[in-house]
């Protein structure tokens, strides 16, 4: 297993269902019956992806703690939960273009006015709370990248190795807390699906390969729920980036994000269609959200930062907010750092980071930075070599700035259509999947069942 370099952050799992020798034998002599041969084949082997890189199920044989691809006697009859990610799918997109199949869900289920993403309002960490039920300062993904002050080590969600290396990713995602227990599980992307997150990944997932049509992610997913009931997964999550690349590129208002809307509206209108024709479609639930948001950010409001003024401090990270290390210069120089950062940055705030307001929930982990910076809506920082020539458009802003609201939408049995929810943080969805899974939920979860369950039917 990958060590922890803050173990407090990676619990292990508790209430874990361990097999007996003679289950584990079953599953092997099935894998053997089923191999050579199949798309779906287990041992790490890996399989073409459509679009190019390589799509692999997880080792069962590797993740003892797994639920080896065989459902456990008494998860058979539970219900089976899909969760999609509309990655850049903000708030106001539902209503701003149209979006047929959305609102299909929204009149079948509930709707919030808006989710409330976790700080930083970036992909890895927000896709990362809404995986784990917890805030990105307990979790330990801090950001898309981060420095690691006790290995010495940034991370970056571009590194092939770090990603797929559990020992950088703490808590409990929703997929290891199904597999621990029992549960089959799996994943056409998600952030966290592709490590080894307590030595247990879903045992179907996908390396992250975004030419693989949009069609042929809802298409698996359907194939994996008519698989035979012992193997069949009841969690699957999708990821669809489509909005988030023309948000960035465009705009909110740009036609080519109309256009984008347009295209994930028609690929979850096939995903509807096809749970409907399932012989267990009554026995569906399917939660729709997003990460974030996504603003203009102003070339007059970019602000440049020096980094020869300070001497012995680490730039970690720039932009819509500001990571530091002060790494020289002993005990107060911190705060005086904070002080002249705040006096040379304009339209910000600096907090050392025991002072970070506590609801932005990100002071307790090392990785957050020795001084914390949050820019207003709109403007940036950014060293001078960086500085825009032009508008552009991304997020990382404040948690709860309208334009950084995300989306959650979900239907299922036992969730009266219709309802409206007011906003509310996204890690109250890690508890209410349990539930409705059937599980226990991590005990470590900052989530809460309350929030959600007596709005969404508490399961059946």
């Amino acid at each position: 297993m990958h060590s922890d370099p803050h173990p407090t952050t990676m619990t292990a799992p508790h209430s874990r269902r361990r097999r007996t020798l003679a289950s584990w034998f079953v599953v092997a002599l099935l894998g053997l019956l089923a191999g050579c041969g199949g798309d779906e084949s287990e041992g790490g082997v890996e399989r073409p992806a459509l679009g190019g890189d390589a799509a692999r199920s997880a080792a069962s044989a590797t993740a003892p703690t797994s639920s080896g691809g065989v459902n456990a006697v008494e998860h058979r009859q539970q219900p089976y939960l899909i969760l999609v990610s509309f990655d850049g799918f903000r708030w106001d997109y539902l209503d701003r273009y149209p979006t047929p199949a959305f609102q299909r869900v929204a009149r079948n289920g509930a709707r919030a006015e808006r989710l409330i993403p976790t700080f930083p309002t970036k992909t890895f960490p927000t896709h990362y709370a809404v995986a784990t039920g917890m805030y990105a300062d307990q979790h330990g993904l801090v950001g898309n990248r981060f420095w690691d002050p006790e290995r010495q080590e940034a991370y970056s969600m571009y590194d092939r190795d770090q990603v797929e290396d559990g020992g950088w990713y703490g808590g409990e995602p929703i997929w290891v807390t199904a597999e621990t227990q029992g549960m089959v599980a799996a994943s056409y992307f998600f952030v966290g699906s592709e490590a080894d997150v307590q030595q247990v990944r879903p045992t179907f997932w996908n390396r992250y390969d975004g030419s693989v049509p949009n069609e042929a992610r809802v298409d698996q997913a359907l194939e994996w729920l008519q698989l035979p009931l012992d193997e069949r997964p009841h969690l699957i999550t999708l990821y669809f980036s489509t909005v988030d690349d023309a948000g960035h590129d465009y705009g909110p208002d740009a036609p080519e994000t109309a256009a984008a809307v347009a295209e994930v509206d028609a690929v979850l209108g096939r995903l509807l269609d096809g749970l409907e024709a399932l012989p267990h479609a009554d026995e569906v639930y399917l939660v729709l959200t997003s990460d974030h948001g996504m603003a203009r950010a102003d070339p007059d409001r970019a602000h440049p930062l020096d980094m020869a003024l300070f001497p012995g401090v680490r730039w970690a990270e720039g932009g819509p907010y500001a990571s530091l290390f002060v790494e020289e210069g002993g005990p107060g120089r911190a705060a005086r750092v904070r002080d002249s950062l705040e006096a040379v940055v304009p339209e910000s705030e600096f907090w050392l980071r025991e002072e970070v307001p506590e609801r932005f929930h990100y002071s307790a982990h090392p990785r957050v930075g020795d001084i914390v910076g949050l820019m207003e809506v709109g403007a940036t920082v950014v060293r001078p070599e960086g500085l825009p020539a032009e508008a552009y458009w991304t997020h990382g802003w404040d948690n709860r700035a309208v334009e950084m609201g995300a989306i959650f939408l979900a239907q299922g049995p036992g969730i009266a259509p219709g309802q409206r929810l007011e906003p509310f943080e996204s890690v109250h969805i890690y508890p209410w999947m349990a539930r409705v899974l059937g599980l226990e939920a991590h005990s470590e979860a900052d989530g809460r069942l309350e929030v959600l369950g007596p709005h969404l039917g508490m399961g059946r």
